[in-house]
């Protein structure tokens, strides 16, 4: 297969092996103005420098599962607002050493991209040595430059045949299910599980799409986690090349990735205690009849909870609201942020508007 393809992709390429797998860089590489197209690569071999791309340490370091989070990270490393299409491509694998190993070789070659994530795993021949080496080297740089090439051009993924055994697979809802469980990026980076509870957290709701210097400013000024909900109510879920966008937007700060939990209710719950932060719009929405709520139980359970509602200011329609201009708003659940006047007017669907998108 002739990786000079990739240059017909229109295409911004990320490659993560570790070890094995090492070659597609070069295959890459030799490629004339293949810089059009691969952002970068990295070569995580040893544990720690795994853990450090990852965000954390996986229960095995060649296993479906882990390629999964490579690609992850990798789609990350690729995407840039207002760029080409983003590929992640992760490979990990056990191959040929000075002795035979007691299991079998294996690959694991995963890619995102904004039409979702494939799986290849596949058994290598058996052997040892230096030459088995080179050859399971070899195989693992084809399978993995097929992955990519596939993954880019939208098509199934050609099966190799220098393998004992091989499977390709869709597995979009696996790759969420692999996010989710380490939903919680730190500022540094490192991911954890989820809280279990809201005691000392603020969350920051919203979708962010995009983040602007309002958010950044309320998640600054109060030590907010932003937080996004996967499935927000009467809108489309998101994927997971969107999940890992917002994520990329907002890196640098504490992020929270959940799903189950689309209303204000449904977070206090999951997170009680939680500051949230809000702005006075997102109050007057909350205390809609519309969303199957009622209200006044809907605040007798906020109060129950421990929430408070940290409140921005926001113009709106040429007027500046606040609290006050919201009737029946639950005063005394929720506290006036004041931030500076340029944010007030700040909104998601402005930027959107004017990037045409």
């Amino acid at each position: 297969m002739d990786p000079a393809l990739m240059l017909e992709t229109k295409c911004r390429a990320y490659v993560v092996a570790t070890g094995a797998g090492a070659g597609l860089q070069k295959l890459l590489w030799d490629v004339p103005g293949i810089s059009d197209v691969l952002v970068g690569a990295a070569l995580p071999y040893a544990t720690d420098a795994m853990d450090r791309f990852l965000g954390f340490s996986p229960a095995q370091y060649c296993s479906e599962d882990t390629a999964i989070a490579m690609a992850l990270a990798a789609y990350g490393e690729a995407f840039a607002p207002g760029g080409a299409p983003a590929i992640g491509l992760g490979l990990t694998a056990s191959v040929a050493s000075r002795s035979a190993h007691r299991g079998d070789h294996r690959v694991f070659v995963a890619a995102v991209s904004e039409a979702g994530a494939t799986l290849v795993s596949a058994t290598l021949n058996k052997g040892s040595g230096a030459e088995a080496r080179r050859r399971d080297g070899d195989v693992c740089d084809a399978i993995g430059l097929s992955a990519l090439l596939a993954s880019a051009q939208r098509r199934p993924i050609e099966p190799s045949h220098d393998v004992a055994h091989w499977s390709s697979l869709e597995c979009s809802a696996r790759a969420m299910q692999v996010f989710l469980e380490r939903p919680y990026f730190a500022a540094s980076g490192k991911r954890r599980e989820a809280p279990t509870n809201g005691n000392g957290l603020a969350l920051f709701p919203g979708a962010f799409n995009p983040p602007h210097d309002g958010h950044f400013w309320m998640a600054r000024e109060n030590a907010a986690t932003f937080h996004i909900t996967i499935d927000p109510p009467h809108k489309p879920a998101l994927s997971i090349a969107q999940v890992l966008q917002r994520a990329k937007l907002l890196d640098g700060f504490s992020r929270l990735f959940t799903e189950g939990d689309p209303l204000y209710l449904d977070k206090a719950r999951r997170f009680p205690g939680a500051k949230i932060l809000i702005g006075v719009d997102a109050v007057a929405r909350m205390l809609e009849p519309k969303w199957g709520v009622e209200i006044g139980s809907l605040l007798r359970e906020l109060r129950q909870l421990g929430i408070r509602l940290l409140v921005a200011d926001r113009e709106m329609d040429g007027k500046l609201l606040s609290l006050d201009d919201i009737p029946g708003a639950p005063m005394d659940l929720c506290e006036r942020i004041l931030g500076p006047a340029q944010h007030l007017t700040m909104s998601s669907t402005k930027i959107r508007d004017a990037m045409g998108l």
